[in-house]
């Protein structure tokens, strides 16, 4: 049995003075279902999101919820009406105020507040989808994910249909995205339809269902998890085959190691915050890069210092 459509956007369109942002774009949102939003840089995901949220409105095409209904979205109010919620990279919290505080802000209709019903309330939120944190503590004092989940718990008390993460992971740890996976999971089953967008195809095929792809503001296509292979999602994400990319040239000058001195060498790099001790040479003239999968702490090296 299909689950319930919860939105759906049809023919889509968006234009800003000499560019045309979105293209005849269709996308649809069902009930229980994380959908991941991919695109490179300038596909069209932020102008969607931004669309479906009242920032920005279409210059024409459709959108209906729960199915047949059709709305008219024309400002971040009216998308929370609607049930619409969104989560961004930044914060967009208030860090001087405690958990419940952010939690139930602007949603009072009395100018008095019982603040001990309030952090009842909270605390009952919080509970509920087991995010460990007091109602009573200040926001700054939390972790950027604790935060994240805050933010999700808001909207989650806001009773929230459709919930918009939007480069929610860029700034966590792989214990702290596994927090937010679970947490993510939990929604799904209580029926909530998340749009997940990110650039890390791990976690995309990790904890979503579907994949709606965008390039150059049109829309490539809708597939199912299992039906689109990484390199697939890659190939349609740039607009070519992979085979094809064998054939783009090398123009890259050799660097000759015997040539340059060593200007910086170090024994026992290390970190407190996670980095083992390595040794580590830069050469005159080199350009030498940290990398690694999600998790493998290679941000962390701006800490790093001798042992």
């Amino acid at each position: 049995m299909q689950a319930k459509t919860l939105l759906e956007m049809r023919g889509i369109y968006k234009s800003f003075p000499g560019v045309k942002a979105l293209k005849n774009v269709d996308f649809t949102l069902r009930e229980g279902e994380i959908h991941a939003l991919m695109g490179e840089n300038g596909a069209g995901k932020s102008t969607l999101i931004k669309v479906l949220t009242g920032v920005h409105v279409k210059d024409s095409g459709d959108i209906f919820m729960k199915g047949h209904i059709p709305v008219q979205i024309r400002s971040p109010q009216e998308a929370q009406n609607y049930g619409i919620s969104t989560v961004y990279q930044e914060i967009s919290l208030c860090p001087n105020l405690t958990v419940a505080e952010n939690i139930f802000i602007g949603r009072g209709k009395s100018a008095f507040v019982s603040w001990r019903d309030m952090n009842r309330k909270a605390d009952e939120v919080l509970k509920s989808l087991d995010i460990n944190v007091k109602a009573t503590q200040q926001l700054a004092s939390c972790s950027i994910a604790v935060q994240q989940m805050v933010a999700i718990a808001r909207a989650v008390e806001m009773e929230c249909n459709v919930l918009i993460l939007d480069e929610p992971t860029s700034s966590l740890d792989e214990s702290e995205v596994a927090k937010l996976f679970k947490l993510m999971r939990d929604l799904k089953s209580r029926g909530v339809g998340i749009i997940f967008v990110t650039h890390f195809l791990d976690q995309v095929y990790e904890v979503c269902d579907k994949i709606t792809v965008l390039r150059d503001g049109k829309l490539v296509g809708e597939y199912e998890i299992e039906n689109l292979p990484r390199v697939q999602l890659v190939s349609k994400m740039l607009g070519k085959e992979l085979d094809d990319m064998a054939d783009i040239k090398n123009d890259v000058p050799t660097f000759d190691e015997k040539k340059s001195s060593i200007v910086y060498e170090a024994e026992d790099l290390c970190s407190t915050e996670g980095i083992k001790p390595f040794n580590f040479h830069i050469r005159k003239g080199e350009v030498n890069g940290f990398t690694g999968l999600f998790g493998s702490k290679r941000v962390r090296t701006r800490y790093l210092r001798s042992r």
